[in-house]
């Protein structure tokens, strides 16, 4: 199990290029031949990048959720998550509900929606005040469907990602809606 549970970071975290080789010793060694460590003080070994830290990002990664407090959400606003579960770097603002990139690099996000019944949604992640990726959702008034996007930003220092509910009106409840986000590859 715990070799199932490298496997999954480490294919989050490399490069496809690295993939095959380093596939095999990730496999092939014994759980106690790996120095285990929590995520955010993780650094996969790759001989390829030396020690510069340039790829394996773990040094920038940030979870959060609107809680089940606030059930309701009207669009035409950013939508600000007020339960953090993890943010390493501090780059995620949750007054603002703006993750503000420390370092150029290639950035992993994902953000969730929930639309209200019968209701016309649309959830935007924007970058800079430009449209990047957007969830649209016209349900039916007995329906309802979680959706996740996901998407992959390069990014230059202080760029700001947010998600937008621009259209519709969203339901919070027990961590539906959510935004993720980490660091694939740090530029040079």
């Amino acid at each position: 199990m715990r070799n199932l549970l490298y496997l999954i970071l480490f294919c989050c975290i490399y490069q496809s290029s690295t993939l095959d080789n380093d596939l095999e010793y990730f496999l092939e060694t014994p759980d106690e031949e790996m120095d285990v460590k929590p995520l955010h003080q993780a650094q996969m070994p790759n001989p390829k990048m030396g020690n510069d830290n340039t790829c394996g990002g773990t040094n920038v990664m940030f979870d959060v959720e609107r809680s089940s407090q606030n059930h309701l959400i009207v669009s035409n606003k950013t939508i600000i998550y007020d339960k953090v579960n993890l943010n390493i770097a501090r780059a995620y603002d949750k007054d603002t509900g703006k993750f503000n990139s420390p370092f150029a690099g290639t950035y992993f996000f994902s953000f969730s929606s929930l639309p209200r019944r019968g209701v016309e949604t649309d959830v935007v992640l924007m970058k800079n005040n430009k449209r990047v990726s957007e969830i649209h959702s016209v349900l039916a008034y007995n329906t309802s469907q979680l959706a996740v996007q996901n998407t992959i930003l390069e990014l230059s220092p202080c760029d700001s990602v947010w998600v937008l509910l621009d259209k519709g009106t969203l339901w919070s409840w027990g961590g539906s809606i959510s935004f993720k986000g980490f660091l694939l590859c740090r530029s040079v």
